[in-house]
């Protein structure tokens, strides 16, 4: 009889503390690891089904300094649009500059900038009308002192 009410009351604790996991887990990923406050700050066609959208970062005021994320995707038409359908995706570059020289012919896309590079990737992915577009991207980055 003790046996049972002891694997009761451990089958309980182990509920409860499972439950607090999943929820401290949802919580991270939902507020602390969302979405960035960003806005669209530019875009411009690259090359044929390669479009650039870069966005900015609208939060931090004055004690944050400016990050911009690069996004190549295909055209999206409709400016309110692009926020929605590049906000699941990563950037392949997040800089502190927006006036890169981005280049591309067909698939290649290069990119020529001076200032801080937080990161970057040389691979990225997307669809234009089911097929898809993998770009090899090239940097030429000058640091700042």
């Amino acid at each position: 009889m003790l046996w049972r009410m002891v694997i009761k009351w451990l089958h309980r604790l182990l509920t409860i503390a499972l439950a607090l996991m999943v929820g401290g887990f949802l919580f991270y990923q939902f507020y602390i690891n969302g979405q960035p406050d960003d806005s669209l700050a530019f875009k411009k066609q690259v090359s044929g089904n390669v479009w650039l959208y870069i966005t900015k970062y609208s939060g931090g005021g004055a004690t944050v300094s400016d990050v911009y994320r690069y996004y190549l995707d295909g055209p999206i038409a409709d400016d309110a649009q692009v926020m929605n359908i590049i906000s699941g995706r990563q950037p392949f570059l997040v800089t502190d500059t927006d006036n890169a020289a981005v280049t591309g012919y067909a698939s290649t896309v290069n990119v020529k900038l001076t200032g801080r590079v937080y990161s970057y990737t040389n691979s990225d992915v997307f669809y234009v009308d089911g097929v898809a577009i993998l770009p090899v991207i090239n940097i030429n980055a000058n640091g700042t002192h």
